[in-house]
């Protein structure tokens, strides 16, 4: 991949993703679901690596299910319009790890009222950051509400927001975590959930079902010597794949 030019760059990780997710799956075919065309494709994780990996996944996953219910576990909204985050001076400078959920948004890769948050502690620049996150299909479920509501009360959040026969797509910015256990990341925010939480919660979205996700934002520059974040990371891997997210038979 590229790292002189991002459009060109996006463009490849499309591509790429696409070429992995198109084929014939080479084992327990009978555990993904079929796609708009009927074909049963493989369940494919991809880790990052700046978020704005996400538009371009999407954008692969879009040729083979149509819209797609998102759940995103983040401490940010990741929905910023450009010309809030970052000011836009050009159509690729626009496309980055704060603004990639927009333009999925206007593409219209997002199935809308259907996708959710998690985690969020982000610093706003004003009320419109939440109205523009609630039109481009988002339910917010704050990091904090785990004190009123609990983690059950969090996987019963989700549950209900993307339902269970839609196909959903699992962003997790390791961010979501409190800089405590996932130091190693680009835009670290105080106040997230344990490692223990999220790996709970996770484990609580079985029978939903999941067709992709990715796992982003580990920085292992930034990481501590003991790898505290890469450490983590690779658990919260192992959860997503070995969750049972609802079988479905191709038709």
């Amino acid at each position: 991949m590229t790292s002189y030019d991002n459009e060109w760059a996006l463009k490849q990780i499309e591509e790429g993703h696409n070429s992995i997710l198109m084929r014939e799956p080479a084992a327990n075919a009978h555990m993904t679901g079929p796609s708009k065309h009927g074909k049963t494709l493989p369940r494919v994780i991809t880790l990052g690596g700046d978020h704005t990996i996400t538009l371009p996944l999407l954008r692969s996953m879009n040729k083979a299910y149509g819209p797609i219910t998102v759940i995103h576990f983040d401490s940010h909204l990741d929905t910023w319009k450009p010309k809030v985050f970052g000011g836009a001076p050009s159509k690729t400078a626009s496309i980055n790890h704060g603004t990639y959920f927009y333009h999925a948004a206007m593409e219209g890769l997002l199935r809308n009222d259907t996708n959710i948050h998690a985690g969020i502690r982000t610093t706003l620049s004003g009320m419109s950051d939440y109205e523009n996150d609630g039109y481009c299909g988002f339910e917010i479920v704050e990091a904090r509400e785990i004190d009123t509501i609990g983690m059950d009360g969090i996987i019963k959040k989700i549950h209900d927001r993307v339902g269970h026969d839609n196909p959903v797509y699992l962003s997790i910015d390791i961010d979501s975590l409190d800089p405590a256990f996932a130091p190693g990341t680009g835009t670290p925010e105080t106040g997230g959930w344990t490692t223990r939480e999220l790996r709970t919660i996770i484990r609580g979205l079985e029978g939903i079902h999941l067709v992709a996700a990715d796992v982003v934002e580990v920085a292992p520059a930034y990481d501590t010597n003991a790898e505290l974040t890469t450490m983590a990371a690779a658990d919260v891997l192992y959860e997503v794949m070995v969750r049972e997210m609802k079988p479905i038979a191709s038709s």
